[in-house]
């Protein structure tokens, strides 16, 4: 019996030492990842991550059969020895050709994102290009892309623009989640880390249909990669430094699956950022310090049918407004005009004081799908978010430290859709639902900008695909319905506010087609709306962050546009160069921008220009062109050399936008730029310094010349500008999967002095000098 026991005790550490892990790759045809493939194996389901990447543990040898499915993609079956001692790679075939760009050192990638209509235009930037850009905005880091660009007000607060369209216009999807905050207004920027995103996707087009009202100009996604379901503890710290400012910003993030249970995952990430005084090429910009406290959590549990997870976000800003900005009288303030740029200044500090805002955005995400049994995917996801907003202003004896804006939106959200595959078509069809209030908390002792309001809204919408080889025609159509009620009152206690309901059908109609075995062209056109917002209607008083004082229009009707976008992509076969080039035109019926009326209003705090919401038929167009060239490829020379490349980048963008009726001009579009650089790789094989870099980059932004004086404080536009940027770095394997990179770059490199058009305080200062930047990632 001992010896029986003995024997069998000798078999289970055998079997436990003979335990295997397969790992696979799945891609398309194209070497693409394609993430959330689902895998079919000894009786389990394991679903791919962003990277298309799947690692089955505790294995014993022998042979397995292995199925793999995706969406629009024929079923791959085969049979897998165990032990394999390569990542065994799974290509899918699809008929759709993916839109890919030569990806160097993190640059963007463009091609088609799953999940999005593959007939539009969409760029990525990697986790690699997100942590070279640490320290920056949301806005800035998106710059990077053609065709996007930013409105800024002052030199802390951001937002994105994507051809000449920003704030309501752009749809902002957190993690899957629509970003709801007080986004209506230009010194408003998004309420969300950048850090917290493993890619970040900005699709060029009207995508309406499918995820509902708002996105005429575009579409941005924060998205996070699949928890580490089935894997180990990884980390990373990154830290970085800027001059300008002194800018300091830390943030880790840690996932891991749970050991005794690993189809259970979770994952913590935070950031902490700090800056003082901004700087100009040649004065400071007092009361510029801004602080910067995020976190995110996340947890799941993946099982054979489907996955369930929970996502918990904070956000806290805190950030001054620049004193310039706010001028005690007339006189003051038409000097400040003629001179453009501050008087006087004052030491470097991190003090924040009046005026600054105060923003803290919390979002709660619970999601889960189910692969139901007679065929597809069924997901459903609720989200709550509370967005709360304060704004302080200069004020009498101790009442500064009161908020004189103060304001809380609760957001409720339910998002349900199915999606199938089957031969050459693929259905998808879902609904979305909306509840917001809006509530001005009491004591502040001024008059909101916009009242109190609550609003409901609800959609259904549905898009059928067919394919066939590498052609492809996709359609989708969408109802929108939405209420709004508003009461306040005014600065003479007399109410205002009232109800209004809106709706309207969206329809998208896109193609994509093979031109040759190196170019391809797509094509998209897209209906899309929305409704005017509060403060477009009823805004009322001081913006405090703007500087302005703000009047609505409670006769503004709904805006409807539509977009039509062509892409042509040229990529040759050895990929030595690589050209996209995309074209669009927009037009939108009833489109609302806010303009400066030439009047002033006084108050206690000082002078502010009046700016008046109107609305005109509006017609957009332009031109992104994106290339690359590879002048040196060392990398096919032989095996086991050193691989060394040298690339030269070109980007450039153009947008025009005009009244139809009358031919004159929009505000605040941008104006033309181009930029080129030239990036040198060299990868080190067996040594310590795994990798080198280093770039050099120039932009040049033209003047705008299509503008209207009447409509602008001063009758001018800034003049044109050339700035340069450099970077060095590199990559130190220190240990197993551990890697540290260290990045030193310079923006603004000989510290230009200028203005940018699209950046509202610029009547009253320049733009940002030199800026150094040390950087520093772990990955561990």
């Amino acid at each position: 019996m001992q010896k029986i026991f003995s024997l069998l005790l000798l078999s289970c550490a055998f079997s436990l030492y003979a335990q295997e892990t397969l790992q696979l790759q799945i891609e398309d045809t194209q070497k693409l990842p394609l993430g959330n493939a689902v895998v079919h194996f000894v009786g389990k389901h394991f679903i791919s991550d962003a990277d298309g990447k799947v690692t089955i543990k505790k294995l014993s040898k022998g042979s397995y059969p292995i199925k793999v499915t995706y969406l629009g993609y024929h079923d791959y079956e085969s049979t897998v020895i165990i032990p394999h001692s390569q990542p065994l790679v799974i290509v899918m075939k699809e008929a759709v050709s993916v839109l890919e760009g030569t990806t160097v050192s993190g640059h963007t990638t463009q091609q088609y994102v799953r999940g999005l209509t593959p007939s539009i235009i969409s760029i990525s930037l990697k986790r690699n290009s997100l942590i070279d850009k640490q320290g920056d905005d949301l806005a800035k880091v998106l710059t990077s892309i053609s065709g996007v660009s930013m409105i800024q007000t002052g030199a802390t607060i951001a937002k994105p623009v994507i051809h000449g369209l920003h704030s309501n216009r752009i749809l902002i999807l957190n993690n899957e989640v629509r970003q709801e905050g007080q986004q209506w207004g230009a010194d408003h920027a998004p309420e969300i880390d950048p850090l917290v995103a493993d890619q970040i996707t900005v699709v060029k087009g009207a995508e309406s249909v499918r995820y509902g009202s708002d996105a005429l100009g575009g579409v941005i996604l924060i998205e996070q990669k699949k928890l580490p379901y089935n894997d180990g503890l990884h980390a990373n710290l990154a830290s970085s430094f800027g001059s300008n400012g002194h800018k300091l910003s830390t943030t880790l993030k840690v996932e891991s699956s749970v050991p005794e249970l690993p189809s259970w995952a979770w994952r913590v990430q935070g950031t902490l950022k700090r800056s003082g005084d901004i700087s100009t090429a040649n004065y400071l910009l007092n009361n510029t310090a801004a602080l910067e406290a995020n976190f995110s959590v996340a947890t799941g549990v993946q099982k054979e049918k489907g996955t369930a997870e929970i996502f918990y976000s904070r956000y806290e800003n805190e950030s001054s407004v620049f004193y310039g900005s706010h001028i005690g009288n007339l006189d003051d303030l038409l000097a400040r005009f003629e001179i453009g740029r501050p008087l006087t200044t004052y030491p470097f500090s991190y003090s924040i004081n009046a005026p600054k805002q105060k923003v803290v955005h919390h979002l709660l995400k619970g999601k889960a799908f189910y692969f139901l049994p007679f065929g597809g995917k069924l997901t459903a996801q609720y989200a709550f978010q509370k967005d709360i907003r304060q704004e302080f202003s200069v004020r009498r004896m101790d009442r500064t430290r009161i908020p004189a804006l103060n304001m809380e939106l609760t957001t409720h959200a339910l998002d349900v859709y199915w999606e199938n595959a089957y031969s050459k078509w693929k259905s998808t069809i879902g609904g979305s639902f909306n509840k917001q209030d809006n509530y001005n908390q009491p004591g502040t002792g001024v008059v909101p900008v916009i009242p109190n309001y609550a609003s409901l809204s609800y959609g259904a919408f549905a898009i059928q695909r067919f394919q066939r080889d590498a052609w492809l025609l996709e359609a989708g159509v969408r109802y929108d319905y939405k209420y709004l009620n508003a009461d306040g009152y005014d600065m003479y206690s007399q109410r205002y506010g009232g109800e209004h309901n809106f709706h309207n059908f969206t329809y998208t109609l896109g193609g994509t087609m093979p031109l040759s075995r190196v170019s391809q062209l797509k094509s998209n056109i897209g209906v899309a709306w929305r409704a005017p917002q509060v403060n477009e209607l009823y805004s009322s008083g001081l913006h405090h962050g703007a500087g302005t004082y703000d009047l609505g229009d409670d006769k503004l009707e709904s805006e409807t546009g539509v977009k039509w976008v062509t892409s042509l992509l040229l990529n040759n076969e050895n990929k030595r160069w690589n050209v996209n080039l995309d074209l669009y035109i927009q037009y939108i019926k009833n489109y609302i921008y806010d303009y400066p009326t030439g009047e002033v209003q006084t108050l206690f705090s000082g002078v502010y220009p009046i700016f008046q919401y109107t609305q005109a038929n509006a017609f957009f167009r332009g031109a992104d062109l994106d290339a690359t060239v590879r002048l040196l490829n060392k990398n096919r020379v032989a095996q086991v050399g050193n691989p060394t490349s040298l690339d030269y980048h070109l980007k450039a963008s153009v947008v025009w936008a005009n009244e139809v009726k009358t031919g004159r001009y929009f505000p605040f579009i941008p104006a033309p730029r181009f930029s080129q650089s030239l990036e040198y790789n060299k990868t080190h094989r067996n040594s310590l310094l795994s990798r080198m870099s280093a770039s050099i980059g120039h932009t040049f932004v033209a003047k705008q010349t299509r503008f209207e004086p009447s409509q602008e404080l001063v009758p001018t536009t800034p003049d044109a500008y050339h700035l340069f940027e450099a970077s060095i770095g590199g990559t130190l394997d220190i240990g197993k999967r551990q890697t540290l990179d260290i990045r030193l770059s310079a923006e603004n490199l000989f510290n230009t002095e200028y203005k940018e058009y699209t950046n509202r305080f610029r009547y009253y200062a320049h733009d940002l000098g030199r800026n150094v930047y040390l950087r520093v990632n772990y990955n561990f």
